[in-house]
């Protein structure tokens, strides 16, 4: 099949032989670059078929008249943990002296996973799989360590940074937030239990997006993809390799199975683009605390919005109704800091009811 202009990848292409006059090209198959070029020869792109879609999992073969290509979820599946599993460590360390964490469980080290997002030693992976230890040590899948320091953390997001002295990483390859659709194939890999456990892969789906959790901040990422200890700070991978989440968290407990929680990739790109600018996460707060409806308290939907208590605002007073930032509707505390998250760009613009008439006011706030 002759394109018409260059792609990325293909399910099905010809191949022809390049003649001296044409412009070779690079070919980039899910974001990695293939060894094999193709070119371009009359406005038209051609591309080695053999070295495509192998690099994309399938199987070639040429029975001397026709090119037969097999691609089934065992052969992708395997090569995407093949392939993502180098952009993934295992994070061990000691827990801090008088760590309260060491002494409920009586242990003196713990660990957890992390994923490489830069070639020059920069690892993503959650906050409290860190935030408590010392001695941090990163280990590849091929056995290889190297210590590590926290870079950048942030505990509200529960994400952070941490750095090693070691370049030609391979980092992972990040996907879009229109990729995270419930029912769509999912892939954990990480360290549960045990170190002799690096490396993990479990596969599931995506059983819901947007969820919010009790004590996050933002919402969550649903996924029966098997969870477990260890697994924290681990990619949460699509079938094209690219990250889409980070593991963070599970539901356990007799009776409940496959409920395991990612932070999704609109809170990771935020807490990542913070980290580059500020080195930390900087949030407007309104001096004013919160309370939810009934309604949202228990997970119902609701339009009501959030009561103001407790107010130093010079905006906003108790008993006012807090109903929308910056434009957007909130009706809970975990869409208001949604809200911030996507919205905040030097103004808060709040939305709110006071003795039945609605207003909208800037809200004066601190960077904290």
């Amino acid at each position: 099949m002759k394109l018409k202009k260059y792609i990325c990848a293909a399910a099905a292409m010809t191949v022809f032989s390049c003649t001296a006059y044409a412009q070779q090209v690079d070919i980039y198959v899910n974001g990695n670059i293939i060894s094999e070029r193709g070119y371009l020869e009359n406005d038209t792109t051609y591309v080695p078929i053999r070295a495509v879609t192998e690099s994309m999992g399938a199987q070639v073969s040429w029975d001397g008249q026709s090119v037969h290509i097999l691609k089934d979820e065992d052969t992708l599946v395997s090569s995407l943990i093949a392939d993502a599993s180098d952009s993934v460590v295992a994070i061990v360390g000691n827990y801090s002296s008088g760590s309260s964490t060491a002494d409920k469980y009586n242990e003196m080290t713990a660990h957890g996973t992390g994923v490489v997002i830069k070639s020059n030693g920069t690892i993503l992976t959650n906050a409290h799989v860190v935030s408590d230890i010392t001695n941090i040590t990163v280990v590849f899948n091929d056995g290889t360590s190297c210590g590590a320091t926290i870079q950048c953390i942030d505990e509200d997001s529960d994400l952070a940074t941490i750095k090693i002295n070691k370049l030609g990483l391979k980092p992972i390859n990040f996907g879009s937030p229109d990729d995270i659709v419930a029912g769509r194939t999912v892939i954990a890999i990480g360290t549960p239990l045990s170190l002799n456990m690096r490396n993990s892969a479990t596969k599931g789906i995506i059983s819901g997006k947007d969820v919010p959790v009790s004590g996050c901040m933002y919402p969550l990422i649903q996924t029966d993809a098997a969870i477990n200890g260890g697994n924290s700070g681990g990619p949460l991978i699509d079938l094209n390799g690219n990250l889409i989440g980070i593991n963070s968290s599970k539901y356990a407990g007799i009776g409940i199975e496959g409920v395991a929680f990612s932070i999704p990739l609109e809170t990771i790109n935020y807490v990542l683009d913070q980290f580059e600018k500020n080195g930390k996460v900087l949030r407007p707060e309104i001096k004013v605390s919160f309370e939810e409806s009934w309604e949202a308290k228990i997970g119902l939907p609701t339009q009501k919005g959030l009561t103001v208590k407790n107010s130093h605002s010079a905006v906003l007073a108790d008993g006012d109704i807090v109903t929308a930032v910056n434009g957007i509707p909130v009706h809970s505390i975990t869409d208001y800091n949604k809200a911030i998250r996507d919205s905040f760009n030097g103004t808060l613009s709040i939305t709110f009811t006071r003795g039945g008439a609605e207003m909208t006011a800037d809200a004066d706030y601190e960077m904290k």
